[in-house]
């Protein structure tokens, strides 16, 4: 016989539910496959966003090429600055000289 504490009980199933974990690990593993992504507009986006983790953003700064997507990923905030100096000191980087004159990262970084 059913008893109403038994028709109402809510019924669990672990293995269905997704937690916030979950969703942060998608969101992350979405971004981090922009972040490569072969079209400059679609990197310079994540660059410019202020959702995408500092970590994927140092990935980036490692890694692009393109001048307008690592002036936007040295402008985000979530780029760490530690990142960001070792970035301008590397003395065999070349990719610091595009912006040794532009005064809007200077600015950003007095």
């Amino acid at each position: 016989m059913t008893t109403l504490k038994s028709v109402l009980k809510p019924k669990t199933s672990n293995s269905s539910s997704k937690n916030p974990q979950y969703y942060n690990a998608e969101k992350t593993a979405c971004i981090t496959e922009l972040a490569v992504h072969s079209e400059a507009t679609v990197r310079k986006a994540v660059a410019s966003s202020s959702h995408t983790p500092s970590r994927i953003l140092v990935s980036m700064l490692k890694i692009e090429q393109d001048k307008q997507v690592l002036k936007e990923i040295l402008m985000n905030d979530n780029l760490p600055r530690k990142s960001v100096a070792t970035f301008i000191f590397d003395q065999s980087d070349k990719r610091v000289d595009w912006f040794n004159e532009d005064q809007e990262i200077v600015a950003k970084f007095s």
